[in-house]
């Protein structure tokens, strides 16, 4: 295409393996790491910063998909948002979507897990535990997280 875009071919994404960046226009690049594995990347300058937004790797997603998400991004971009940005926040709903299917009692377990390192002994983990246990289980511990409110624990506790 003339205007400098889709300046790579498909033969020459495979055959290329000198470290690099190898651009075919857009902002859409080729990375290929000093290990020889390529992803995508697309580059861009937004309020004075320049950013880099992965695509994916060459494995996964092909040169024509590849410039489909680049194209993509510029559209944000064109719209006033930030690619990044917007996948941050599409990608943070996606995982408050999964946490909420959740049961209480699977995110203690989790949560402790998680935290259980900033304890100080093994003492406080079994106090988690226990208090969870005895006190919150009883009551909500089959109840989706999406679904905990505070009508719903003053309920459960009787307040």
């Amino acid at each position: 295409m003339a205007g400098g875009i889709e300046k790579l071919s498909a033969l020459k994404v495979t055959r290329v393996s000198t470290p690099g960046y190898y651009g075919d226009g857009g902002g859409l690049y080729l990375q290929v790491s000093a290990k020889g594995s390529k992803s995508w990347i697309f580059r861009y300058e937004r309020l004075g910063r320049e950013r880099q937004m992965g695509l994916g790797p060459l494995h996964t997603v092909s040169l024509v998909d590849a410039r489909e998400r680049a194209r993509q991004a510029r559209l944000s971009l064109a719209d006033g948002v930030d690619p990044i940005d917007k996948r941050n926040t599409q990608t943070a709903a996606v995982r408050a979507q999964q946490a909420s299917d959740l049961d209480f009692d699977t995110c203690a377990k989790q949560y402790i897990a998680t935290h259980e390192a900033g304890w100080r002994n093994a003492k406080h983990r079994q106090q988690w535990e226990n208090s969870l246990r005895v006190h919150v289980s009883p009551h909500i511990g089959k109840t989706h997280v999406r679904r905990i409110d505070t009508p719903l624990v003053l309920k459960e506790t009787g307040f």
